[in-house]
């Protein structure tokens, strides 16, 4: 077994706080043992401890760690927060982070959750660099805009909307005044820039509206223009055609480039497909193609592309961590 000495030197490198630096010298002086020292960051109270593991020749282990006065006790080393895995309790039932997480994944099919919180980081970020403050007469707009976005019209409207979602009239205000910061920060991103991302990716934001619908492998895969319509309700009535949406308004960058040839090479009033899907087929009548134009409406449309692909930019060189889950909070040195 180690001796005094040795045991004497362990505690004078670990209480002096500088067992990182000198744990060079004391290996040397001990090239006998495999030494290794371990760091712990505690969640408790962000403190960094440290422990020393000796290895002997007889494979015997000695776990050595320091703690001086008034730091955190034994007792609530590696202790969490009860609040800071917690994100919410219905009728006595906790729900973790990490179980809320996974729900909103996996089992809801919310795959980008991650992605908008990492994008809502860098662009707090972003804010507090360069803040954008807002009149009282903005904040009174875009709380107008943020109530009719979401058809609360009336003073008890809001105050039931506030209700379910448990906040409180300042939150509200704040939630309204980071939407239209968000919104000037985007505009300030896009700045002198729009016209030329339209001449360069324009075409991403031409328009075909159209009808379609899903078919089960059972369903038609040809259909007469002419009686698209009804031929989709017969479908559906005897279960061979998909719940959906029929009309729709398609953007040539979201789809893929096949599919996009298709559609906008097909003249008004053409059946195309099928194409395949994950559970059948799918059907489309081409009702009308339009070029983009840059109105306003797709001029805030290239402004959120720009804005996209500047936050793209940050998060390449973002530092992310995460804090929810199993994960090895100890590094060796």
């Amino acid at each position: 077994m180690a001796d005094g000495r040795m045991l004497a030197q362990a505690v004078d490198l670990l209480s002096a706080g500088t067992a990182e630096r000198d744990l060079d010298g004391f290996r040397a002086e001990h090239p006998w043992a495999r030494i290794r020292l371990v760091g712990q960051r505690e969640e408790y109270d962000g403190s960094l401890q440290h422990a020393l593991l000796i290895k002997e020749r007889d494979g015997a282990t000695i776990s050595l760690s320091w703690c001086p006065d008034r730091a955190l006790p034994w007792p609530l080393r590696g202790v969490h927060r009860a609040g800071e895995h917690l994100l919410l309790r219905v009728n006595g039932v906790e729900t973790p982070v990490a179980r809320a997480i996974a729900c909103l994944d996996f089992i809801w099919d919310e795959s980008r959750l991650a992605d908008r919180l990492i994008t809502d980081s860098l662009v707090r970020e972003a804010l507090e660099e360069a803040p954008e403050p807002l009149a009282d007469t903005e904040i009174q707009e875009a709380m107008d805009a943020f109530r009719r976005a979401r058809g609360l019209l009336t003073g008890g409207a809001v105050r039931a909307w506030m209700d379910r979602n448990h906040i409180s009239h300042h939150e509200l205000e704040e939630l309204v005044v980071l939407e239209a910061s968000v919104a000037r920060l985007r505009s300030r991103v896009a700045a002198g820039r729009v016209e030329d991302w339209f001449t360069e990716h324009g075409h991403e934001l031409d328009v075909a509206r159209v009808a379609r619908v899903e078919f089960t492998a059972a369903g038609p895969r040809v259909l007469d223009a002419d009686g698209f319509l009804a031929s989709v309700e017969r479908a559906f009535a005897d279960g061979t055609a998909r719940p959906g949406e029929v009309f729709a308004t398609l953007r040539r960058g979201e789809l893929s480039p096949e599919t996009a040839g298709q559609v906008f090479a097909a003249a008004p009033g053409t059946v195309i497909g099928p194409f395949e899907t994950e559970r059948g087929h799918l059907l489309m009548k081409v009702l009308a193609v339009q070029p983009a134009v840059l109105d306003d409406a797709v001029r805030d449309l290239v402004e959120r592309r720009i804005f996209a692909e500047w936050v793209e930019r940050r998060r390449s060189t973002a530092k992310i961590e995460w804090f929810w889950g199993t994960a090895d909070r100890t590094a060796g040195t």
